[in-house]
C-alpha cells in the first residue's frame, strides 16, 4: 500500500514546466526571467513574451540580412598592397592592320569598279577578284560589284594572301627592346585573317596555343605561315622562374622606348586605293592581350600614312584569390581560364566567348559563318549575298541578352547559354598616344643629297609603343565575406540586440 505521506510523481507538462522556469530563472537575458516567475500573472507574461519575440525577430532579421550579403556579394575589388613590375607581364600583343589591303599589281579594286561603271565587260577572273576584293573592302559597292554569291570558298583564303601587302613590304624597320629586329621581321610577325583581309601581329600566341584543334586553320599551313614557339604561360601563373628573355609571350625589363617596340611601316604609292578603304589611308593598330585573338571592328587606333605615333602604355591587371575557387561563379561573378570550356578557343577569355558565341548565332541565323570568325571545317563560309543576314544577326545578337550557344548546329534551339562572364585574372593595356607629322622626306633630302634610303615617292609612318612605368598597381578581387566574417557578424549582431533585451527588464 502506498505511503500517505510521499509526494505523487510529477507528471511530463509538469516536468517541462519546472524546467523552463528554471532555465528562464537562470538565463543572464533578464526578459526571459519574468516569463518563468511564478508569481507573476499571464498579463505581463504575454506583455514579455511579445517583447520577446519582436526584438528575436529584428535580431533575426538582421542575420538574415548578413547571410544574404554574404551569399550574393562575397566579392570585393581592391589595390593590391604591393606594385607589380613589368617584367612580371607580357608586353602587349600588336596587330597591324594595312588600309592598303591588296597589292594592285594583282588586283585593282578601283580598276574593276570603274569598269563596271562604264559598262566594260569583265572576265570570268576579273569578276571572281572584284567579288572576292569586295569582301575586305570597308566601302560597300553594291551597284559595281554585280552577281553576288551566297558562299564562299577555301580558295577565297589563297586569294587573300596572294594579294596581301608582302611582309617586308609593309614594315622596313624594326626596333625591339633597344635591338634591331628589322632582319627577323617574318618570325616576329605572324599573319592573321581579319575583316580588313590579312593583319600582321606581334607577340600573339602560337595558333596552335589560341585555338582548338577542330577550328579551320588549314590555309595558314597551306601557306606556310611559320609557327611561334610552343608556350604555357597564362595570366594566372605566370613567367617561371626558369624562362629566358625570349619566351613566348615576350616580355620587357625596363621601361620607356629602350624597353619598347619601334617600327616604321611602308606602303608603296602604287597600292594606295582610295576606294576600297573610304578614302582613309594609314594603318589601325591594335593592343590586346597575347592570349586574346584580335578582331578588328573596333577598340583600334588609327595612324595615318607621314604621321608617328606615340603610345605609352598601361597595364590594367585584375587578379583574383585563390580563396574564391570555392565560390560559384554566380556569386563571384566572373571564371576562371579552366573553369568554363569553349569550343573553339583553347583558353577562356570574355572576348573570345563573345565572339564564338556571335559565330555560332550567326551560322544559326545565316547558315554560314564570316571568313574571319572561328569555324571548323565543315562551315559555310558567307558570301557576299549573305552580308545582310550577318548584320542583321551581328545587330541582333548584341541586343539579345538570351542568346544560347549552339554545340550542334543540327538542333534547332539552342542548349547552352552564352554566359560570357569576365575572366577572373585579366589584362588590358591602357594607352595614351600622342600623334605628329613625320615630315621624313625633308630630312631624306637633306642627308642624302645624292640618294635616299627611302623611296621619296612611297609613304611612311612611324609608331613607337612601350610601358609608361617600371611597376603599376594590379587590382585584386577577394573575399568580402568569408565564413569566419558571417559568425563574427553574428556573434556581433547577438551581441548589439542582447542589451535591449536586457533593457526591457
Amino acid at each position: 500500500m502506498r505511503n500517505e505521506t510521499e509526494k505523487p510523481h510529477p507528471t511530463f507538462a509538469q516536468n517541462c514546466r519546472s524546467y523552463v522556469s528554471e532555465c528562464c530563472s537562470n538565463c543572464s537575458v533578464h526578459g526571459f526571467k519574468f516569463l518563468g516567475e511564478r508569481n507573476r500573472n499571464i498579463f505581463e507574461r504575454i506583455l514579455w513574451l511579445t517583447t520577446l519575440i519582436v526584438c528575436i525577430t529584428l535580431c533575426a532579421s538582421t542575420i538574415l540580412q548578413a547571410y544574404h550579403k554574404w551569399q550574393r556579394s562575397p566579392v570585393v575589388v581592391s589595390f593590391a598592397t604591393t606594385e607589380t613590375p613589368v617584367w612580371d607581364i607580357p608586353f602587349p600583343a600588336v596587330t597591324i592592320c594595312p588600309e592598303a589591303r591588296a597589292e594592285r599589281s594583282i588586283v585593282n579594286y578601283t580598276d574593276l569598279v570603274l569598269m563596271v561603271r562604264r559598262g566594260e565587260q569583265l572576265s570570268r577572273q576579273q569578276r571572281q577578284d572584284l567579288s572576292y576584293i569586295s569582301q575586305i573592302c570597308s566601302h560597300d559597292w553594291e551597284d559595281e560589284v554585280g552577281e553576288e554569291e551566297d558562299f564562299l570558298t577555301e580558295d577565297f583564303y589563297e586569294f587573300l594572301f596572294n594579294v596581301k601587302p608582302n611582309v617586308d613590304h609593309a614594315i622596313s624597320e624594326c626596333v625591339l627592346f633597344g635591338k634591331s629586329c628589322t632582319k627577323d621581321i617574318r618570325a616576329l610577325f605572324t599573319p592573321i585573317v581579319s575583316p580588313d583581309g590579312v593583319c600582321l601581329s606581334f607577340n600573339l600566341l602560337d595558333r596552335r596555343d589560341v585555338f582548338e584543334d577542330i577550328v579551320a586553320t588549314n590555309y595558314y599551313t597551306n601557306r606556310g605561315i611559320p609557327h611561334q614557339k610552343r608556350s604555357n604561360w597564362t595570366l594566372e601563373r605566370g613567367y617561371s622562374a626558369t624562362d629566358d628573355n625570349d619566351v613566348m609571350p615576350r616580355r620587357t625589363f625596363v621601361p620607356g622606348i629602350a624597353g619598347g617596340l619601334q617600327l616604321t611601316l611602308w606602303v608603296e604609292s602604287k597600292n594606295v586605293d582610295y576606294v576600297c578603304s573610304d578614302a582613309l589611308q594609314g594603318y589601325k593598330i591594335i593592343l590586346h592581350s597575347p592570349s586574346q585573338f584580335p578582331f578588328t571592328e573596333g577598340n583600334f587606333i588609327r595612324v595615318g600614312l607621314n604621321q608617328v605615333l606615340v603610345a605609352s602604355v598601361k597595364p590594367i591587371m585584375v587578379m583574383t584569390s585563390k580563396r574564391l575557387r570555392s565560390y560559384h561563379p554566380d556569386n563571384r561573378e566572373c571564371y576562371f581560364m579552366e573553369e568554363r570550356k569553349l569550343k573553339f578557343f583553347k583558353k577562356y577569355d570574355q572576348n573570345n566567348c563573345i565572339h564564338e558565341c556571335l559565330a555560332n548565332y550567326t551560322l544559326h541565323s545565316c547558315g554560314c559563318v564570316p571568313f574571319e570568325m572561328p569555324r571548323i571545317n565543315s562551315t559555310p563560309i558567307c558570301g557576299r549575298a549573305k552580308r545582310e543576314c550577318v548584320r542583321n544577326a551581328s545587330a541582333l545578337f548584341l541586343v539579345n541578352k538570351n542568346v544560347k550557344i549552339l554545340d550542334n548546329v543540327n538542333e534547332p534551339n539552342f542548349v547552352e547559354k552564352c554566359d560570357c562572364r569576365q575572366t577572373c585574372s585579366s589584362i588590358r593595356y591602357e594607352t595614351e598616344i600622342s600623334q605628329t607629322e613625320w615630315r621624313w622626306k625633308r630630312m631624306e633630302r637633306t642627308l642624302h643629297h645624292n640618294g635616299t634610303r627611302k623611296k621619296l615617292n612611297d609613304e611612311y609612318s612611324k609608331i613607337q609603343i612601350f610601358f609608361r612605368d617600371l611597376q603599376f598597381i594590379t587590382s585584386e578581387r577577394q573575399e568580402l565575406y568569408g565564413l569566419m566574417d558571417f559568425l563574427s557578424s553574428c556573434g556581433g549582431l547577438l551581441g548589439y540586440w542582447k542589451p535591449l533585451l536586457d533593457a526591457t527588464s
